[in-house]
C-alpha cells in the first residue's frame, strides 16, 4: 500500500436490534489494528406526543458482548463496559459513541511493542466474523471502521516472525460465596502455549490483594493501592472495580509473562467478602492455541 494505514468503512452489520446479536463479516488480507465500532440511534416514536419522535439509545453499556470469530475459533470477548474500562486504563481516549477493538497497543513503547498483537489476516485466515450482542438499546445503529495496515512482510517477501501471532482478549467467570483466597486457572503452558501480557479482574469492588505464582515462585504481590500506585507511576489509568496485573506496565513486550515452560501457573486473588465478575485476559498467542 502507498500509505501506512489505511481507514475505510466494513461491511455493515444485519440484524441490528435490541435483544438481538448483530453480525458482520471482516473480509481477510490486511493486518487489522483496530475494529471501531460507531454507536449512534435512529428515530422512534414518543410515546408521549401522538406523531412526533424522538431519539433512540444505544450505549456501551447495552452491548452485552463483543465477540470475534477467526475460522471458527474465538478470539476477542468483552463486554462495551469492560472494552472502555481497558482501553481507558491504557491511557487512551474514549468517546461515547465509539469504542475500538484494539490488537495494536499504543500504549507500548516501540513500533514492535506496539505492533506485535496486530492481527494480520492475510496469514492462514479463511473467514473473520464479529458478533455484537445488543441489550437494552432502542432504534440502535452500528456501523464499522476498519484501521488497517500492510501485510507483515520483509523487503523479501516473506513473513515477519511475529506475523503468525495476534491479541487475543478471552474473559473467564468467577464466584466466590464468602470473603477469603480465590485460586483461579486461565489457560497457560506447554499444552496451550500462551504469553500473557495482562489480567484483569472486573469484580464488585471486594477485591483487595492477588499474588501469581508461578511453579512455586512468586513473581506478583500486592495488594490493591501497592497495584495501583505502581501502575499510576507507569503512566497506567487504574479503573474501579478492576484488579489488573500488568506485566507490560513499563510498555516493553518482553517483559510479558511466557507461560510456554511453566509446569503450574496459580493465580490467588483475595476478596473480603462476597464476589463475582470475570478475569479477561490479554494473551499474545498464535490462532491454533487456546
Amino acid at each position: 500500500m502507498s500509505v501506512g494505514t489505511l481507514i475505510r468503512n466494513g461491511l455493515p452489520f444485519s440484524n441490528v436490534v435490541d435483544n438481538g446479536v448483530a453480525t458482520n463479516i471482516v473480509t481477510p488480507g490486511r493486518t487489522i489494528e483496530t475494529l471501531r465500532l460507531k454507536l449512534t440511534a435512529g428515530k422512534i416514536a414518543d410515546p408521549e406526543n401522538q406523531g412526533e419522535y424522538i431519539s433512540g439509545t444505544f450505549g456501551k453499556e447495552s452491548i452485552e458482548l463483543v465477540k470475534i470469530k477467526a475460522n471458527g475459533k474465538v478470539i476477542f470477548e468483552a463486554s462495551g463496559v469492560q472494552l472502555d474500562k481497558l482501553a481507558k486504563y491504557r491511557g487512551q481516549t474514549t468517546d461515547a459513541g465509539f469504542l475500538d477493538i484494539d490488537f495494536i497497543d499504543e500504549s507500548m513503547l516501540s513500533r514492535l511493542d506496539r505492533e506485535v498483537t496486530s492481527f494480520d489476516t492475510s496469514v492462514g485466515i479463511a473467514n473473520l466474523t464479529t458478533e455484537v450482542y445488543i441489550k437494552g438499546a432502542s432504534a440502535p445503529i452500528l456501523k464499522p471502521i476498519l484501521v488497517e495496515s500492510a501485510q507483515q512482510k520483509q523487503s523479501n517477501g516473506s513473513y515477519q516472525p511475529w506475523a503468525y501471532m495476534l491479541a487475543k482478549l478471552l474473559r473467564y467467570p468467577f464466584s466466590i460465596a464468602t470473603g477469603g483466597q480465590l485460586p483461579v486457572t486461565v489457560p497457560f503452558g506447554a499444552q496451550h502455549g500462551a504469553v500473557i501480557k495482562r489480567l484483569h479482574v472486573f469484580h464488585t469492588g471486594k477485591m483487595t490483594d492477588a499474588v501469581v505464582k508461578q511453579d512455586g515462585l512468586v513473581i506478583f504481590e500486592a495488594s490493591k493501592d501497592e497495584n495501583e500506585f505502581f501502575q499510576k507511576k507507569a503512566g497506567r489509568v487504574p479503573q474501579e472495580n478492576v484488579f489488573t496485573i500488568d506485566f507490560v506496565a513499563d510498555g516493553s513486550i518482553q517483559e510479558a509473562l511466557n507461560t510456554k515452560d511453566a509446569r503450574m501457573l496459580e493465580w490467588l486473588f483475595t476478596f473480603s467478602n462476597a464476589d463475582n465478575g470475570f478475569v479477561i485476559v490479554e494473551y499474545v498467542d498464535t490462532l491454533g492455541n487456546l
